[in-house]
């Protein structure tokens, strides 16, 4: 069992017809992001976490240069961690989807750029990745401290929460993440992922430098 590869992935979310859900879906892959860092609303009653939804505003991506390359930023405001930002920096040079989604941004300067709900997101995102699915590896049921089940590895379908799962394996697959740099990139704690105190996690969500140089390289999808 394996993951869809990655140039479906991509080529699905270009396929996507509705103008704000594509580049939703872009900025939801791009960041590693959970449907509610993406989106700027919520509905009465959403039981899906304590977390209002943060998505970003217009003015929540500039360029920037590194060295001779110019740098799309972009602010991800991290799910279950306050809100901690953290910065999503992309070559332009080997982004494809990095003008064209700073672009679409840009133009509700200070306004939320996805002003809809995750349900609208789920709705209609979910349907560009019928016929898909990624694996789920073996995992186990805990209560009182004891395993009460256990699933055996399977495949799932692919829905908006697999993006992530996607990007982060695409970053250190291809492109050599570790998991302090998936920490920085992703909005995983440094605790979760490389056994740092907690402490850390504020000083480095906005190292974007720290992992750039990586992701310098030209890719065939």
């Amino acid at each position: 069992m394996s993951l869809p590869e990655v140039s479906t992935i991509r080529q699905r979310i270009l396929e996507t017809r509705d103008e704000q859900i594509r580049y939703a879906l872009m900025l939801m892959y791009l960041s590693c992001g959970r449907a509610k860092e993406i989106i700027t609303r919520t509905t009465p009653g959403d039981k899906s976490g304590r977390n209002v939804a943060s998505g970003p505003k217009g003015s929540d991506t500039r360029l920037t240069d590194f060295g001779d390359f110019e740098i799309t930023l972009f602010n991800i405001y991290t799910q279950k961690r306050d809100n901690l930002k953290r910065i999503i920096a992309l070559p332009t040079k080997y982004e494809p989807f990095a003008t064209p989604l700073h672009k679409y941004m840009t133009q509700f300067e200070k306004k939320p750029v996805f002003n809809f709900t995750r349900q609208k997101l789920w709705l209609e995102g979910k349907p560009q990745f019928k016929g898909l699915t990624y694996p789920i590896s073996k995992y186990t049921i805990w209560k009182n401290g004891e395993i009460t089940k256990t699933i055996s590895a399977h495949k799932k379908e692919f829905t908006l929460h697999a993006l992530r799962h996607l990007r982060a394996t695409e970053l250190i697959e291809y492109y050599g993440f570790t998991g302090f740099d998936l920490a920085i990139y992703g909005g995983w704690t440094m605790k979760t992922m490389v056994g740092f105190s907690g402490q850390f996690d504020r000083y480095v969500s906005l190292n974007w430098r720290s992992y750039i140089g990586k992701l310098l390289k030209k890719r065939k999808w």
